[in-house]
């Protein structure tokens, strides 16, 4: 039976790890990939990461990003969750449960761009243009019941 994540997982697989130092170039066949689909699937994609994301913002995980980070801020946060999720399910699964702890001292930030550039890719215009909104925020805080565990 297929899982209620499984278009993010598998579009996630076709990350080029040859550059892995330029998350552009990792990112870049994802956007191909999704530019050549319906809008809906780019927005599913985007709704599908919004909630990985929000599934990971924790008051637990961001005392354990802290303890890494002294210096944490909200966006560094962000950005180590979307470090979680650009290394694959079995990654984030440990990332969730507290068991992956080096995933605070890494980032990811240009994951969140993803939707926005396939889509834009594909109608030819602005990324700024990009009409979708998922109805999870993954924002640093959005999660509620996660901080007040």
């Amino acid at each position: 039976m297929p899982g209620k994540f499984d278009l993010f997982w598998t579009t996630m697989e076709l990350c080029d790890w040859r550059d892995e130092w330029n998350d552009d170039k990792v990112l870049r066949p994802v956007i191909r990939h999704l530019s050549k689909q319906d809008d809906q699937i780019i927005f599913a994609f985007d709704d599908l990461m919004a909630e990985l994301l929000y599934d990971l913002d924790t008051k637990k995980l961001a005392e354990q990003c802290e303890k890494v980070d002294p210096l944490m801020c909200d966006d560094t946060f962000l950005y180590s969750r979307c470090a979680a999720l650009i290394n694959g399910p079995d990654f984030y699964e440990k990332v969730k449960r507290g068991r992956m702890k080096k995933v605070w001292s890494m980032d990811f930030e240009a994951l969140l761009y993803v939707p926005g550039k396939a889509w834009a890719l594909k109608h030819r215009r602005s990324a700024d243009d990009y009409p979708h909104s998922s109805p999870l925020s993954y924002e640093t805080g959005s999660n509620e019941e996660g901080w007040n565990r």
